[in-house]
């Protein structure tokens, strides 16, 4: 057997090389030697033919290739808000940080060390001194999640988790299975022993509202080791502030619900505080104002529904429409329309559901067109091509034959008119088919194409689900029937209707939405929450209402009196930004930007509203992780005690490197000082050779 680092054969080579020149030297000298020339020569024929017939035994060399793999330990330290609520504050955000690092620098010499820091979610860092306690929740879950899938898992040795084990978002510390495959060591950080607070524990409210009605909030209350104390509820809104109740604390553990309601008084985003008095000596003051915002609706648009006869896709409209409070449907058959003769004024948009199919509701859907009112057209089996065709729609149909086609739809990946999730794009092309007319469908290049028809195997460019808008009139078209299926195989795929509904309720929310007749249109959610990205999309239109994204967007943030200028990323014809993560306040936007010498300008306000579930409860949950530690065969310190740690690590008998043996099997064939020795031999020979036959 030869191992990686045998070198023998140097030696030999050496020799060899040695031997052959003594010969030379000696038998230049001495003439009477001429038989041993002889010798010499066959003797390095014998060797050079040995060693080539060798090979033909396919002799290997043995290779063991050995690797030490170091023990991984893996440090979490918690970053949500509650870390640093107690009086331990700047302890935390100084000295700690501090000898975690230190410690972290200290494990690398023996360990293989990653640093995780948690809250909602868990990412990989590169030091804890940067680390500024500000997440808004803590996932355990996510920690688990994240080791298994991003961790080293060879010689997974220990973790250390720095926690308080308070859980605001998913399950508890101890609702996780202990089949892990290391120890756990714990550092017990934040307040164990119970404060006196008296904290809004929680507010259950509707987030919308329509104005001039009321809308009902349910509060509960909670306070601790406060006994004895008097405290008053507050509320203020619009600048008007109410007590909503004065009470006396009559025992330690102590809560109360109260349910109240309050005014929608004015359209738009509406702001109420809710306040509790603060107690002698309480520590944790945060948690006695929770703010909430509702969005003030002026009031329900009004979809009419108008179909040629009674049809399943109605009633799922229907129902589409009803599970969203913003709107309302009214039905009726275009007969039973024309005879009570209904106010057109009355409605935001109508759908019609295979008209026009006679003379009479023709009629009535060209009064729908000529009142600028938004139709979104449902194209069936029941509609007269001829009779479509002379209303002068961006749609036109060249019927083929008087059967029908099922068409399923291909989602068209650079629509840009709304976003619609990607779990709805996937599950498009696999809704079961429309039933649509044997025909060919042109779409004017004023059309925006959601989906095209698929006809068995053959995707065409014939649209299904278009969007056009002209001279700020809008109109929408689906090029089949039976969409109701749709959402009942929706509903036997994931058990919700969400995705086809998300579908229908977006290409009825973009052609209701009145303010989205101007050339450049900005949207944004009108609340944001802390823990998310604050992201606007705009578009912008030519002269002839096509989108374009040739020039530059701005738009221009200001909060508390700063500004902040963005520039639009440009999509495939529109604009997105996402500005991040934004404080807790109210924001105004101005958005801006120029085509054909044209300047345009939209403005706008948003809230983003706080998440203070991390300082709603400030008491350790120590008792979990000493649970845990034990659990794990690991042990639990204190904050101060954290450089023990690698005391800790060290003494544990299970904590040591894996040395891993590597065996390869080499072949002779494929050594190079091998070919070496047989060149050399066979060189020497001929050299001799060539040498002594001048002699």
């Amino acid at each position: 057997m030869f191992t990686e680092y045998s070198l023998w054969f140097l030696p030999l080579i050496l020799a060899v090389s040695t031997g052959i020149a003594y010969l030379f030297y000696f038998f230049k000298k001495d003439k009477i030697f001429s038989n041993k020339k002889r010798y010499l020569l066959a003797s390095l024929r014998f060797l050079s033919m040995s060693l080539l017939l060798f090979l033909l035994l396919s002799p290997v060399k043995i290779i063991e290739k050995k690797r030490v793999e170091k023990p991984t330990i893996i440090v979490c330290q918690d970053s949500s808000k509650s870390v640093v609520c107690s009086q331990d504050s700047n302890f935390y955000r100084q000295d700690y940080l501090k000898d975690l690092d230190k410690l972290c620098d200290n494990l690398e010499e023996k360990y293989n060390v990653v640093k995780l820091s948690f809250g909602s979610t868990t990412t990989a860092v590169d030091n804890f001194n940067k680390l500024d306690y500000s997440d808004f929740a803590t996932n355990f879950s996510n920690i688990y999640e994240y080791i298994a899938e991003n961790c080293p898992q060879e010689n997974l040795s220990a973790i250390i988790l720095a926690t308080d084990g308070i859980s605001t978002n998913g399950q508890s510390l101890l609702s996780f299975d202990y089949n892990l495959p290391c120890n756990v060591y714990s550092v017990a950080m934040g307040e164990n022993q119970m404060q006196k607070d008296l904290r809004i524990a929680s507010v259950q409210y509707n987030k919308m509202a329509f104005l001039g009605n009321e809308f009902p909030l349910q509060i509960s209350v909670v306070a601790d080791m406060a006994k004895g104390e008097n405290a008053t509820l507050t509320l203020q809104s619009e600048g008007r502030q109410s007590v909503l109740k004065q009470f006396i604390i009559n025992e330690n553990d102590f809560s109360f619900s109260l349910d109240t309601k309050v005014l929608a008084s004015k359209v738009g985003v509406q702001k109420i505080s809710l306040t509790l008095s603060y107690l002698d000596k309480e520590k944790n003051k945060v948690n006695n104002r929770k703010d909430i915002y509702v969005e003030v609706l002026d009031q329900r648009k009004k979809i009419l529904l108008l179909a040629a006869a009674p049809h399943p896709d109605i009633a799922a409209f229907k129902q589409v429409i009803e599970n969203n409070q913003n709107y309302q449907a009214e039905y009726f058959t275009a007969k039973d329309f024309n005879n009570k003769q209904k106010d057109l004024q009355l409605y935001d948009m109508c759908i019609v559901h295979n008209l026009p199919c006679d003379n009479a509701s023709q009629k009535l859907v060209k009064s729908l067109l000529e009142q600028d009112l938004p139709v979104l057209f449902v194209v069936g089996q029941g509609v007269s091509a001829s009779q479509f065709n002379a209303l002068k729609l961006p749609v036109h149909i060249s019927t083929l034959s008087s059967a029908t086609n099922l068409v399923n739809a291909v989602p068209n990946a650079s629509f840009s008119l709304f976003g619609i999730s990607d779990e709805s794009l996937k599950m498009l092309p696999s809704f079961p088919p429309l039933m649509s007319l044997v025909a060919k469908f042109e779409a004017s290049v004023s059309c925006h194409i959601l989906a095209y028809q698929r006809i068995g195997n053959v995707t065409t460019n014939y649209p299904l689900i278009a969007f056009s808008e002209n001279n700020a009139t809008k109109q929408g078209f689906i090029l089949g029937e039976n969409i109701w299926r749709w959402r009942l195989n929706n509903y036997l795929q994931n058990q919700t209707h969400s995705q086809a509904d998300q579908i229908i309720m977006k290409s009825l929310q973009l052609l209701s939405d009145k303010s989205q007749r101007s050339h450049f249109r900005v949207e944004s959610k009108e609340i944001y929450s802390q823990n998310e990205d604050v992201t606007i999309d705009c578009q912008l239109y030519n002269s002839n209402f096509e989108l374009t994204n040739t020039p530059e967007a701005y738009i221009t943030i200001t909060s508390k009196g700063k500004n902040t200028k963005y520039t639009f990323a440009k999509t495939s014809n529109a604009y997105h930004l996402n500005a991040g993560k934004m404080p807790e306040g109210e924001y105004s936007f101005v958005a801006s930007t120029s085509l054909a010498g044209k300047n345009y300008e939209q403005k706008g306000n948003f809230v983003v509203s706080a998440i203070s579930v991390e300082e709603s409860d400030l008491r350790a949950k120590h008792s979990d992780l000493f649970t845990l530690s034990a659990k794990t065969k690991g042990a639990s310190v204190k904050p101060k005690q954290i450089a023990s740690l690698e005391k800790l690590l060290e003494n544990n008998q299970n904590i040591k490197p894996v040395i891993y043996v590597d065996i390869v099997n080499k072949k002779f064939i494929s050594l190079w000082w091998y070919w070496l020795l047989i060149v050399l031999s066979l060189t020497s020979e001929w050299f001799l050779r060539k040498y002594w036959g001048k002699i």
